[in-house]
């Protein structure tokens, strides 16, 4: 084994019926996490440098980043390959919560929160990690037909909450032919290119497996807890890629 951040174990491959799965382990720690969300579209002029501000940062115990492309700039002449409409829906419904009343990109999102420090300045350095009141657990066993993410997690009994499970890739590009950003090529990290959400039980952990189909790139998972209520964010927690 292998000891990483927070808790993180890297398993040797296993064999089963010939074909070759690889499984890693993680556990978030006794802080919180913060959550960076990008939400962002090729064709928007505006969200490159913020895409790339968040190529910059890592997957760790400190920080779990993604960035959910959304499908509303699609009409203006550039259809972006990794969005999805129930992205954008995620974005407005977490504004909503948050009482704002604008959805917009690139729109940065700190434990469920707006950020809008991130241009020229570290939007992470005033966030306060505070003692975990949520854990997480994953177990991602990756073979050639996809990846099944196992998780275990708690939360407050006083607390209605939901656990999200999002994969993600590194490495993307882009080579832009119309729209706001025609002829740059777009470098893209963190893409979510598919989540899942599942209500947390109050009384009792909850266990449960998701299955997600195979990448295209390499990548991780990342899976967290939020309030449904406030959009708070409780803990986050990232597990990248253990075997190529």
């Amino acid at each position: 084994m292998m000891p990483a951040k927070p808790l993180l174990a890297l398993a040797a491959a296993l064999c089963a019926g010939g074909a070759v799965a690889a499984e890693c382990t993680a556990s978030s720690g006794p802080l919180q996490t913060p959550l960076v969300e990008l939400y962002t579209s090729e064709g928007c002029s505006s969200c490159p440098p913020a895409d790339r501000w968040l190529g910059t940062l890592k997957q760790s115990s400190d920080t779990v980043a993604i960035a959910y492309h959304v499908d509303y700039w699609d009409y203006i002449g550039w259809k972006d390959r990794f969005a999805e409409p129930r992205n954008g829906q995620r974005q407005r419904n977490k504004v909503a919560l948050t009482g704002g009343r604008t959805v917009y990109t690139p729109q940065i999102m700190i434990n469920g929160r707006d950020s809008r420090a991130w241009r020229g300045n570290d939007p992470l350095a005033g966030v306060a990690r505070g003692t975990a009141t949520a854990h997480i657990q994953l177990t991602s066993a990756k073979a050639p037909t996809g990846a099944t993410v196992s998780v275990r997690a708690t939360a407050p009994s006083d607390r209605q909450t939901q656990l999200v499970v999002a994969r993600y890739e590194n490495g993307h590009q882009s080579e832009v032919k119309a729209g706001e950003n025609r002829g740059e090529t777009l470098s893209h990290s963190f893409v979510v290119r598919d989540w899942e959400t599942r209500t947390m039980p109050s009384k009792a952990p909850l266990n449960v497996d998701v299955r997600f189909l195979p990448q295209e790139k390499s990548g991780g998972v990342v899976a967290f807890i939020e309030d449904l209520r406030s959009g708070e964010v409780l803990q986050a927690l990232a597990l990248p890629d253990c075997h190529s």
